[in-house]
Formats: C-alpha cells, sequence, structure tokens
C-alpha cells in the first residue's frame, strides 16, 4: 500500500517546517508528502523539498517526494499533487478471453 502524508500551515512558514516534513515522511514510510500553505514557499524550501528526490511508480513515472503546493495554486488550477494514479495492470493479471458457445434453444 503506498501513503502520501500531508501537512498543512497558514503563515509563517520556513524551511524547518518542511525538512520536518520530510521526517514525518521517512518515520511513516509514505512515499510523497505535501506541503500545503497559504503563501509561496521560499527558495529554501524549494532547494529542501527538491533534496528529497523522487518516487518511481510501479509504471516508471517519478514523482517529487516533497511537493510544496499552495491552496491558491490547488483552488486556481495551476498546482495539482502529483502521485501515481490508479494504475489498471498494477495488481491484477488481466484474465485470458475464453471461447464461449452460443446456445441456440
Amino acid at each position: 500500500m503506498r501513503k502520501i502524508v500531508v501537512s498543512v500551515k497558514g503563515g509563517g512558514i520556513k524551511p524547518d517546517d518542511v525538512r520536518a516534513l520530510s521526517h514525518v515522511r521517512e518515520r511513516e514510510k509514505a512515499e510523497i508528502a505535501l506541503f500545503l500553505s497559504l503563501e509561496q514557499p521560499t527558495p529554501a524550501m524549494v532547494k529542501d523539498a527538491a533534496s528529497a528526490g523522487f518516487y518511481e511508480s510501479a509504471a516508471g513515472k517519478k514523482f517529487a517526494r516533497v511537493q510544496l503546493l499552495t491552496i491558491d495554486g490547488l483552488l486556481n488550477g495551476t498546482q495539482r499533487a502529483e502521485h501515481p494514479d490508479y494504475e489498471p495492470d498494477l495488481n491484477f493479471k488481466k484474465a485470458k478471453a475464453r471461447a464461449t458457445r452460443s446456445s441456440n434453444h
């Protein structure tokens, strides 16, 4: 099972907030951490988030392990949490088609 941890902050955000979230992500063995805030992240916060690296899904797509999102960006559609979407063939094998006999009664 994949996990995502989320932190929501109103104001007064700082790089320590991102580092703390990154530690929680590691402790909880979550693949991705989302940091949502009212304010724009500082360059130091962006650097700290980038240093967490990427999670690679079973389909081979990469996602930032720590993502910084603003409430405004989410509401106006310019930002979106990036994570592995539903992948139908990830856990299940497709059943082989079987020929059926038609019955004419």
